[in-house]
């Protein structure tokens, strides 16, 4: 996902995150998402509402929110041992 600097994996496929959601494997220090506190190993739980268990949820999502016109989209993150919402911009085009 270069637009918010995320790479994600389902969570059932990385050892230690659990079964729901989608696991941050890396950040660009230099993206929305950085700036946001993202950190590899966050668990994204939903997006804008709607449970994810892909990188295409995630992203089919966060398109739904552009094509929305709306300027961020909000997303559940659990990290370590609690959960946060972090309302992430949404870049247009």
């Amino acid at each position: 996902m270069p637009k918010i600097g995320l790479t994600l994996a389902p969570a059932n496929s990385v050892a230690g995150a659990g079964k729901d959601g989608v696991v941050v494997t890396e950040v660009d220090p230099k993206s929305p998402a950085a700036e946001k506190g993202f950190k590899e190993g966050d668990v994204i739980l939903d997006v804008g509402g709607k449970t994810v268990a892909t990188a295409g949820d995630v992203r089919d999502a966060i398109s739904a929110a552009r094509t929305d016109s709306k300027n961020s989209v909000l997303l559940r993150v659990k990290s370590g041992g609690s959960t946060r919402f972090v309302a992430l911009p949404v870049a247009k085009g």
